[in-house]
């Protein structure tokens, strides 16, 4: 893979990351009764529009898996846009997380298995282990009705900066380059 394909996916990578971020941290204070919940919806459409069109393009990159992860994403927040701004019932975005939760601790799995190639991925490990926490909680509140909505929106704050955030930042100001290992040549 040139070196320019690598550069530009790591800097939409980031971008994502810092859409994503940005709408964590927002979905976060809805939950806790700080923030409205239509504008988090309307923002949510957003996201999960730019995310969804990023995810196409890194597929027409051959990155097939990546783009998985990303449509993931994409669709939860195109349910909590419909939830939020609609008033739909969330158990079906709660049956979703559940299978989301299964879909992160695989791909865990498969960047832990990456780590001999690509040490750096290793980080990736931990950022799909911490989303499977997360829509594990969000499950067993939306779907099992458990009282969990505080505890998800404290999570959601965490992991806006530790997964989130803070690798955006690194993508973007070119310091952090995990996909150097793929580079041909």
């Amino acid at each position: 893979m040139p070196a320019a394909t690598v550069n530009s996916i790591e800097l939409l990578l980031g971008i994502i990351h810092l859409v994503v971020g940005f709408n964590f941290f927002c979905i976060a204070w809805a939950l806790l009764g700080k923030s409205g919940t239509k504008d988090v919806g309307i923002l949510n459409l957003v996201v999960g529009i730019l995310v969804a069109l990023s995810a196409w393009w890194i597929h027409s990159l051959g990155l097939t898996g990546a783009t998985a992860l990303c449509l993931v994403f994409a669709m939860i927040y195109f349910m909590v846009f419909g939830i939020f701004v609609f008033g739909y019932d969330s158990r079906g975005l709660g049956w979703f997380c559940l299978f989301a939760t299964i879909v992160f601790i695989w791909y865990a799995y498969h960047f832990a298995t990456l780590g001999p190639v690509a040490p750096q991925l290793y980080w990736y490990t931990f950022f799909n282990l911490a989303w499977a926490v997360l829509t594990f909680v969000l499950w067993l509140a939306l779907s099992l009705g458990k009282p969990l909505a505080k505890l998800a929106a404290y999570i959601l704050i965490i992991e806006s900066f530790i997964t989130t955030l803070i690798p955006a930042m690194l993508y973007l100001t070119e310091k952090w380059n995990p996909l150097a290992p793929f580079i041909a040549g």
